[in-house]
């Protein structure tokens, strides 16, 4: 066999090994997100749901919720672009890889506060955020917690270099902030909405 021959095969089975790694990570970030909604949504059932009187209001201040690895705190759904997504504690890269985090020390879900959530939009881990440039104001974000249903309605849209954590800060009222990539990951898009 001639140099060029084996040059040619080896690029040939290293393309292949990095697009397999690709659509394993992408494989296996799907198996945990549906499992975690999946667990999640026993947790409601066995519940009894979630406290209907409870249902847009402002959530409990208890501050309970699951700490616990890749386990659910919520789940974020977003009619408009087709989301639904297990919402988990922490905005590390390993809870970002199959979950939409949430950024620790920022409120839960219908508290007052700021809600403050991260995820991907990339093919690699998760696209739960790659259509969240399509959100305007006045489009519905639910989240849902063991506290019940929370509707928010999307106030502002915008882009901020990623250094700018003041998106984080607390506020007033019951917020949430949506944290994402713009496309090539240079900036973030914020998604700022208001409980109903």
């Amino acid at each position: 066999m001639d140099k060029k021959r084996v040059a040619g095969t080896l690029l040939i089975v290293i393309g292949i090994l990095i697009i397999s790694s690709a659509i394993f990570m992408r494989l296996s970030s799907n198996k945990k997100q549906k499992d975690m909604i999946t667990k999640f949504e026993e947790t409601l059932r066995d519940m009894g749901e979630y406290d209907e009187d409870n249902v847009g209001k402002e959530g409990s201040p208890s501050g309970e919720h699951n700490k616990e690895g890749n386990n659910a705190i919520a789940m974020m759904i977003i009619p408009k672009i087709n989301v639904t997504a297990a919402v988990a504690e922490g905005s590390d890269m390993e809870t970002l890889k199959s979950a939409v985090g949430h950024f620790e020390g920022t409120a839960l879900p219908g508290q007052k506060g700021n809600f403050a959530v991260a995820g991907h939009r990339n093919y690699t881990y998760s696209e739960y955020f790659k259509r969240a440039d399509e959100l305007e104001n006045g489009d519905e974000i639910i989240v849902r917690s063991k506290e019940g249903e929370f509707k928010y309605n999307v106030t502002e849209k915008r882009i901020v270099e990623p250094e700018d954590v003041g998106v984080l800060d607390s506020t007033e009222d019951a917020t949430l902030t949506i944290v994402t990539c713009t496309p090539g990951a240079t900036k973030r898009l914020i998604i700022n909405g208001k409980l109903e």
